[in-house]
């Protein structure tokens, strides 16, 4: 009797010695930003590219977006600075050569006053005219109103195409123009960059904080029992990305 009582008990405790030594290993480093916000890392992001990943401990990709962004903002406001620059150069320089009585910065206006001579007939007699001498003439003929894209009131008139001087001065205030729109374009380029930027630190820290974080820990559990040479048994655990 005390046999068998001696059986069922070793019966009853087999599960509890088999599964006495449980190992378990888990990657700490999908679980160390476990305690941390995603919305705080991307919003870090957001703000200045690489900080979301320095909140999440990935400092290894911080100094590759911090730079870049430091890079764009210099480019952005270099070109900004020098677009203004090249701009009020050419309202200036119009309104000494060609007598230009406005300070708009309408790029309408300031085109208008390097493909045409002169808004309303150029003063003196030109040998050859043609139709980029009178700003009126080419709407009126367009069958638009004078006045349909600026003011009346305002005028220019670099002079007559048979003085080189006059032409050398028009081709000048062009070149200003030229030289705005490539910084322009420039600007524009680096701002979407700045945005570009962003994005992809974004996008880097959710991926971060995914493979970091407790998110998804089930699928990662991996259980194999073990029963080694030595007497050893037990049931393997492990987390694994």
């Amino acid at each position: 009797m005390s046999n068998k009582f001696v059986l069922l008990w070793l019966l009853l405790m087999l599960p509890t010695v088999l599964f006495a030594q449980t190992v378990i290993s888990v990657d700490s480093d999908i679980t160390k930003n476990s305690e941390k916000s995603m919305v705080l890392a991307l919003g870090a992001s957001a703000i200045l590219p690489g900080m979301g990943e320095l909140y999440l401990g990935e400092t290894s990709s911080v100094r590759p977006f911090v730079w870049v962004d430091a890079s764009l903002w210099m480019v952005t406001v270099v070109s900004y600075v020098i677009g203004e620059r090249y701009v009020t150069s050419a309202i200036n320089y119009a309104s000494q050569h060609a007598g230009l009585n406005s300070s708009s910065r309408k790029m309408t206006l300031l085109n208008a006053v390097g493909d045409y001579r002169s808004r309303s007939g150029v003063k003196g007699q030109n040998s050859s005219p043609d139709d980029s001498e009178n700003y009126n003439q080419a709407m009126l003929r367009a069958g638009k109103a004078i006045d349909s894209e600026f003011k009346a009131s305002i005028d220019w008139d670099w002079g007559s195409s048979d003085n080189p001087e006059t032409t050398e001065r028009k081709e000048h205030y062009k070149d200003l123009l030229g030289n705005y729109r490539v910084s322009r374009m420039v600007f524009q380029i680096a701002v979407g960059a700045l945005v570009v930027n962003r994005i992809a630190s974004v996008l880097n820290s959710m991926r971060i904080y995914r493979a970091t974080s407790s998110e998804g820990f089930a699928s990662h559990i991996d259980l194999s029992p073990r029963i080694g040479f030595e007497g050893e048994r037990g049931i393997d655990f492990s987390v694994k990305f």
